[in-house]
């Protein structure tokens, strides 16, 4: 427990501390040092960490049946429990490392696994830029844009849609569906409120994919509407709800629940890949000791728990939603059949990926699942790829006195391969490179190798490198046949972004190096240009003409942060990359670095639309910035905010309580409660909601607080059955950070924001309209 903590705060205090160093680049001959990287006679990943040999597997194998998936959990599980239960964090994967086991060969049904690499997308049938009926109307592209994305035909689940037609946004727990000709709202429907909401759009129905937390149980077939056992209250789950957008009224088709957290989405021909990571841990009555002398008992108790498990307390529970809004539990999910597991312990979390028609059934068992951990997601036409970064159990390492920093050393990024077919999915191969992923944007599949960009070692020492590795499939293995590093030596991946056979790569500590790359040939990736300049790019969108827009932060040449910056690359020589224009705004900050589908390129054109905020010499504004881009110049056109002078502050749907509705009538001396308090407090709104009515206030920050129900009746106010309570504070005078804009009819600007710029599902927005042409303000809808 000792080392592991200390594992723990190196890892705070390295990613903390930086440094920096000379960086250039070289092939695959040039390794660090300290942790080289080969593989065995079996195809093992092998880490020579100072001639200390650990091997990473990431194979997968599969269950047949549910009795084999239970005596493996089992099994795994009375190995690791201690006194205080799975203490070692393995449910999303601190993998041990030893001697790896042969992967075996999979039989995937359907989908060749063992080809010798990837069906590309140019080899994809019936791929298009995005989902939608081929019927007559607006052209995505020509007439609106769409959601900013990283693959050509791979949707990716947003807050807010459009057809060119109608604006679909989630906002206030609600989908709001607007006109976009009288740019008025033209239907609504309540959802679930949630903490993450994004949904697809495809013809007249919208999916929307959210994750909250159950506030009731799952009830059974023959007892639907009675709550399960309480050890189901406060349980993560994702709600998939289809909506029909046709006619005047939005209407709910059919809805189901999975219990775990949405990690993200994607979406290709109408089918949607939605991956969902489960955490069964809080699911067992583990005892814990009240001190050392009785860890032995409390371990022999877990253990025994463990073994005493059923599989419903290991996997997650799905269920349907009736009529009436009750949970009504269909089983276990997945199927055993399809759950797969590493060769090598990652841990007890449970990551599927569930196919969804964006305009059919849903069918949850069209489900693959890995017992592995899972946080990045990338897809291209005919994959979906989940990747996360483990590190070695410290425990086989805890004799040895350098334990922690070998272990930090050993991280890696585990990949698996999921190959896509009309309406599902299916594991195929799996495999681990050393160092971190930066985001999506790290990786890349084309021509049937899967591209990846990792940084291993630390800035605090200068011993940071990057890495471009490329993957085949080989016999059920993601195996690297070539690569090239050195890149960015002291320093961290700031942007990545592929193109055909060229990759581009940003690195950053003091200068921007702005790296190029020939990918060609797969074994001999190289890097073939560099470009030293001030600032750094967090993302990179190319513009066509042998041009890379960078999108991302100005720096002096001490490496400090001084604004906003937007660059054009001429690319057109990729051994002599040359930063031929900048934008800047002093004292700017924006996040599409973080939230790439807050930017937006509208070919048409040339212009690129870009949230920012600025903080400079006592300015203080929130708005998005309209730059032309034209060759070798960048040209701001245009401003636009979501500043009204005229809106009400503390406008809502809800009735507010004041002092009148307290029984005290405000006297302090008889308050028993501490909602008669915020009631009085006249600083804060304590608002009661009805069904339909959204929880918010213009100009505070809401959050629903069942105890006051509670207090409420304690004191004798009256609250009618199914009304919500909600504790608004007021976020003073905070211009509304716009977060996404899009382009309709070809001539107007539409954006989204919201105070803070939070895009929680509760939270009220505003849909504005400007002319694109004088960005005059020419329409607003108020959401929730």
């Amino acid at each position: 427990m000792i080392v592991r903590r200390l594992l723990f705060l190196f890892l705070s205090c390295t990613l903390l501390a930086t440094a920096c160093s000379d960086d250039g680049a070289s092939n695959a001959g040039d390794t660090d040092p300290d942790a080289s990287v080969q593989r065995n006679d079996d195809g093992e990943v092998v880490v020579d960490i100072d001639s200390d040999e650990l091997v990473l597997t990431s194979g997968l194998s599969g269950f047949g049946d549910c009795d084999t998936l239970l005596t493996h959990l089992r099994t795994e599980a009375a190995e690791r429990v201690g006194p205080y239960g799975f203490d070692s964090g393995g449910w999303y994967g601190v993998p041990s490392l030893g001697r790896g086991i042969e992967v075996e060969e999979m039989r995937v049904d359907d989908i060749a696994a063992d080809t010798a690499y990837f069906a590309t997308a140019e080899e994809s049938a019936g791929s298009v830029a995005f989902d939608g009926d081929d019927s007559a109307g607006p052209t995505e592209g020509v007439d609106f844009s769409g959601t900013n994305v990283q693959e050509l035909g791979v949707d990716e689940a947003d807050i807010v849609k459009t057809d060119g037609e109608r604006v679909y946004v989630l906002a206030a727990n609600h989908l709001t569906v607007i006109d976009a000709e009288t740019r008025s709202e033209l239907s609504s429907i309540e959802l679930p409120q949630a903490y993450q909401a994004e949904m697809f759009l495809a013809g007249d129905e919208v999916l929307v994919i959210g994750s909250t937390w159950l506030d009731r149980g799952f009830a059974t077939e023959a007892d639907e509407g009675t709550d399960i056992e309480e050890s189901w209250y406060g349980t993560s789950i994702v709600r998939l709800a289809r909506i029909s957008v046709a006619g005047a009224d939005a209407g709910l088709i059919e809805s189901i629940v999975i219990e775990g957290d949405y990690v993200s989405a994607r979406s290709v021909d109408g089918v949607a890949r939605v991956v969902i990571r489960s955490n069964p841990q809080q699911n067992f009555p583990f005892v814990y000791p009240a001190g050392p002398a009785g860890e032995d008992i409390a371990t022999e108790a877990n253990r025994a728990a463990v073994r005493n498990s059923d599989l419903d307390t290991w996997l997650p529970a799905w269920g349907t939603v009736s009529d009436s809004g009750d949970i009504v539990s269909q089983g276990i999910f997945p199927d055993c059949s399809s759950v797969h597991a590493p060769t090598e312990f990652a841990g007890f979390g449970v990551l599927s990926v569930v196919s969804v028609p964006v305009t059919g059934e849903i069918d949850a068992t069209e489900t693959t699942s890995v017992l592995a951990p899972g946080n990045t997601v990338y897809a291209s036409t005919d994959s979906v790829f989940v990747a996360t970064q483990t590190w070695p159990d410290i425990a086989i390492l805890e004799d040895d006195a350098d334990a922690w920093e070998k272990a930090w050393t050993a991280r890696h990024t585990s990949i698996h391969r999921f190959a896509l077919s009309d309406t599902g999915a299916a594991y195929t191969a799996s495999g681990s490179v050393p160092g971190d992923l930066h985001n999506q944007f790290s990786l890349s599949e084309h021509a049937g190798h899967l591209r990846v960009v990792t940084t291993s070692g630390d800035t605090w020492d200068g011993s940071s490198e990057s890495f471009v590795r490329v993957l085949r499939q080989t016999d059920g293995e993601l195996t690297e046949v070539g690569s090239v590093g050195n890149m960015g030596d002291g320093e961290t991946v700031q942007s990545v972004r592929f193109v055909g056979d060229v990759g581009y790569v940003v690195t950053f500590r003091q200068i921007d190096p702005f790296y190029t790359l020939d990918l060609r040939d797969p074994e001999n990736p190289r890097v073939v240009g560099e470009l030293k300049i001030p600032g750094f790019s967090s993302y990179l969108h190319p513009i066509g003409d042998g041009q890379v827009l960078g999108v991302g932060s100005d720096a002096d040449l001490d490496g400090r942060v001084t604004g906003s910056k937007v660059s054009i690359f001429d690319v057109s020589d990729p051994a002599d990359p040359q930063e031929v224009a900048v934008w800047s705004a002093p004292g700017g900050w924006n996040d599409i670095g973080w939230e790439h589908r807050s930017f937006l390129w509208w070919a048409p054109g040339q212009l690129a639309v870009i949230p920012v905020n600025v903080w400079n010499n006592g300015e203080n504004w929130a708005g998005a910035v309209v730059l032309k881009v034209d060759g070798t110049t960048i040209e701001e056109v245009g401003r636009i905010d979501h500043i009204d002078e005229d809106d009400e502050r503390g406008r809502t749907k809800c009735d507010v309580l004041t002092s009148n509705d307290l029984p005290s009538n405000g006297d302090d001396a008889s308050f028993e409660t501490e909602l008669e308090w915020i009631v009085t407090d006249g600083f804060s709104r304590i608002i009661l909601c009805e069904p339909g009515e959204p929880l918010s206030v213009s100009g505070f920050r809401c959050y629903e607080e069942p105890w006051m129900l509670d207090e409420a009746e304690q004191i004798g106010v009256a609250i009618p059955d199914d009304a919500t309570l909600g504790y608004c504070w007021d976020n003073g005078n905070t211009a509304p950070v716009i977060s996404r804009t899009m382009v309709i009819d070809g001539d107007e600007l539409w954006s989204l924001s919201s105070e803070w710029g939070w895009n929680s599902p509760e939270t009220p927005a505003t849909l504005q309209v400007n002319d694109l042409g004088s960005f005059e303000r020419i329409g607003r809808v108020q959401i929730g």
